[in-house]
């Protein structure tokens, strides 16, 4: 993952603009160092980072937060950490789930009790439980698909034996 280009102020508040007309939220993306990898992935960084250093690195996979990844029909998938950020103000393409629906999510299941909040179809959405952000999905007919990476799943609990009780 190499960076590809750190984005300047008018490419910045392209992507606040993106991100407003997705989700209809206000994120303060000036306050960071936004950049993008070969791949299309957006991280971000503390805008303490030095510059010269910044332009030196190759690999990125060290520095900031893994935002999100800018899809080809303009679109961005984002990460749980930029759902959380997202999260905060959006008011557009949110899916709610229940309690129960929670673990089928974390585990990288598909959700199909929900209720959408201005949602299109085919389209990512940020699912929600109450006032929780859980991360990004995306919206199908009848279900959402969780884009939980593999690696951050909740585990199933393994089945228990039931233990036999010797009575005496």
């Amino acid at each position: 993952m190499q960076i590809a280009k750190i984005l300047g102020k008018r490419d910045v508040r392209q992507l606040e603009q993106l991100l407003h007309r997705h989700y209809g939220c206000q994120v303060d993306l000036s306050r960071y160092r936004v950049f993008i990898t070969r791949e299309n992935r957006l991280w971000i960084a503390s805008r303490e980072v030095d510059i010269p250093f910044f332009r030196d690195m190759k690999r990125c996979y060290r520095i900031g937060i893994y935002f999100g990844k800018l899809k080809r029909n303009n679109k961005i998938k984002l990460t749980i950490e930029g759902a959380l950020m997202v999260g905060k103000t959006a008011t557009r393409n949110m899916a709610m789930i229940d309690e129960e629906e929670v673990m089928e999510y974390m585990q990288g299941n598909d959700v199909h009790r929900y209720r959408l909040v201005d949602a299109e179809l085919h389209n990512f959405v940020l699912v929600k439980c109450k006032n929780d952000t859980l991360g990004c999905g995306l919206l199908r007919e009848g279900y959402i698909e969780s884009l939980v990476s593999k690696a951050r799943r909740l585990v199933k609990p393994a089945a228990s034996e039931p233990e036999e009780h010797e009575e005496k």
